[in-house]
């Protein structure tokens, strides 16, 4: 929210030229960062069969949830924590984001795999330990949604704000400026206050020396 509220902020820093070009560029870029593959519905068949095979280069129709679980429980104690549970979506997200790419942000695509990481842990953390076991896994490779086909929706084809919560954060922050300016003020003014009293008291000490 705030990197598109400084976006629009530094519009109004241009002349009309300068707006409608840079408004033209970014139309393309969400374009163009908006050309990609097919993401895979993290936690889904699709997407751990995509890691088992291009990850871990075994052969996809021979998917066994308990060894890919083995394969990825990095630390080797019987659970997926969140750090594990991320590693997995990095093959999902290199089809969204790309370093070398201008139209994309990396900083967003850590938002997205935090996204993944949540979604996952919602769906298949029974206990709500934020830990997943053999146990739980297993138990969600069962469920029917496992192997539906479903898209996920990446940020930019589903915001995570509206305009109208866009509004509201600005008028937050054009609230919090007017506070902090305001509180500026104050100590200013308790400054100078102090500088004045210590200047009448190094004043009485100079006429008590004399």
């Amino acid at each position: 929210m705030m990197k598109e509220h400084e976006r629009r902020e530094h519009l109004k820093t241009m002349n009309e030229d300068g707006r409608k070009t840079e408004a033209q560029h970014y139309e393309e870029m969400k374009r163009k960062h908006a050309d990609h593959p097919k993401v895979n519905h993290p936690g889904s068949e699709d997407q751990l069969k995509e890691v088992w095979q291009e990850s871990d280069g075994l052969d996809p129709e021979n998917f066994d949830p308990k060894t890919f679980f083995k394969i990825h429980d990095s630390n080797g104690d019987g659970f997926f924590d969140e750090n594990e549970l991320e590693a997995l979506f990095t093959k999902e997200l290199e089809k969204v984001y790309n370093p070398e790419n201008e139209e994309d942000d990396m900083v967003e695509m850590e938002e997205e795999r935090l996204r993944m990481r949540e979604h996952v842990m919602n769906e298949v953390d029974t206990n709500k330990d934020r830990l997943v076991s053999l146990g739980e896994f297993i138990a969600a490779t069962k469920k029917e949604e496992f192997s539906e086909k479903d898209e996920w929706e990446t940020l930019e084809q589903k915001p995570v704000y509206t305009e109208e919560e866009l509004r509201e954060y600005e008028q937050h922050l054009v609230s919090e400026e007017l506070d902090i300016n305001q509180k500026a003020a104050e100590l200013q003014k308790q400054r100078d206050e102090l500088e004045r009293k210590q200047e009448e008291l190094n004043a009485q000490k100079f006429g008590l020396q004399q």
